[in-house]
């Protein structure tokens, strides 16, 4: 399929833009955009625009975006197992519950489901977590790893509960398995105060390591001021640096640490990336039945963010016992994190933590044709996307 070989007037962001990229009423100048196998490449706009680019007159023009934090083997079960009452340990027990429908068919289907609504959204990386029930790999892990989508790709992240790690040939034991199983696979942990095990973090920290594994932990999920998972991880990487990427999902407890920026300062130092997740932790954290919450539940996002600690924001459950609502559009999870974390102009800073930045090698990008910079991410949804100069499907308002 041929496609453009570039588009003029494209409004990019300004977290996108070289600092000396010219102005026009106090907004950057349009862009024209050239689609190269080496990647994008833009420039101001000028009055020699080639005749066969593509013209977006203005329209806002982003990367595009990640979910670098989704549950695939849990969405879509919130009618049939809801939690009992509020709080992350009760949607762990509904889910524990839902397990008993986990067959392959069930698995495929939300699944699918699942990815068909981020690809519409515009998402062109997805990473899922996948609980793990036992130190062998579970029926979803292969399910998901089956699925397959041309413009998205899809990362797997297995997720135990610390207690696996107690013993450490049983660590090795799941990342080999997740070794083995193709590209995209990381290691993962839940990491809470009511599983505290320093040996066992100490075992999948090993374990990532020899299997040369990048990890995704669920860590300090929790409003606890005793929470040890960050402060434990902070003070290891000072004695034994990780050769891979780690990423830190939750980390709601740092919001109550006294000692949370010097956590943070350590974390710096390392290939360490903080996803915050502003719609569950929202609703899961300081929950407490009959009361108005009192605490956001956010990790210490425009910390990291001055200490040059790379962030994402991620949806996390999406309609399921740990969250009800969802969509699977990161626009929704950029709005609840704008009003929540009390960010900075959406489109021209914000946008930044849903994108993709290497969806700019593969020129693949999502295109607001109708959206304002003032309006958006709110009233003005239409989208679609565009990879290397093919346009690829239109979703508007109710779609």
């Amino acid at each position: 399929m041929s496609g453009y070989p570039g588009a003029t007037g494209a409004r990019l962001p300004r977290w996108l833009l070289p600092e000396n990229w010219p102005e026009t009423n106090n907004q950057p100048k349009l862009a024209t955009l050239h689609f190269h196998a080496a990647g994008l490449q833009f420039e101001p706009d000028s009055a020699a625009a080639p005749a066969d680019y593509l013209p977006l007159n203005g329209a806002l023009v982003l990367p595009a975006f990640i979910e670098p934090h989704a549950h695939l083997d849990k969405t879509f079960t919130i009618q049939r197992s809801p939690a009992q009452q509020p709080g992350l340990l009760a949607a762990i027990a509904a889910m524990h519950q839902d397990r008993a429908h986990w067959n392959a068919e069930d698995l495929q289907q939300r699944a699918s489901q699942a990815l068909r609504w981020a690809v519409e959204a515009g998402v062109g990386l997805l990473r899922t977590h996948i609980d793990w029930f036992s130190v062998d790999a579970p029926l979803a892990w292969q399910v998901i790893g089956d699925l397959h989508h041309p413009l998205c790709s899809i990362e797997r992240v297995a997720l135990a509960p610390l207690t696996f790690f107690a013993d450490a040939s049983d660590a090795q034991h799941i990342a080999a398995q997740v070794a083995t199983s193709g590209p995209g696979a990381l290691l993962g942990g839940f990491i809470h105060s009511s599983n505290w095990d320093a040996q066992a973090f100490q075992h999948l920290m090993q374990a990532a390591e020899l299997w040369q594994l990048d990890i995704d932990l669920h860590i300090d999920e929790e409003l606890n001021v005793e929470a040890q998972g960050l402060r434990w991880l902070a003070h290891y990487l000072q004695q034994h640096p990780f050769s891979g990427a780690i990423t830190c999902s939750h980390s709601c407890a740092l919001s109550q640490q006294d000692d949370a920026e010097q956590i943070l300062a350590v974390l710096a130092q390392h290939n360490v990336t903080l996803i915050a997740l502003p719609l569950t932790n929202l609703l899961l954290q300081d929950a407490v039945p009959g009361r108005t919450p009192r605490l956001r539940g956010l990790t210490l996002v425009k910390e990291a963010q001055a200490l040059g600690i790379p962030l994402l924001l991620g949806a996390d459950n999406v309609q399921d016992a740990f969250c009800p609502f969802g969509s699977y559009d990161p626009l929704d999870t950029l709005f609840s994190a704008l009003l929540s974390l009390q960010l900075g102009a959406a489109f021209d800073q914000a946008s930044a933590l849903i994108c993709q930045r290497r969806a700019l090698l593969a020129n693949d990008l999502v295109i607001f044709p109708h959206a304002d910079v003032a309006s958006w991410p709110l009233r003005q949804r239409q989208r679609y996307r565009l990879k290397m100069g093919v346009r690829y499907g239109e979703t508007t308002d109710g779609a």
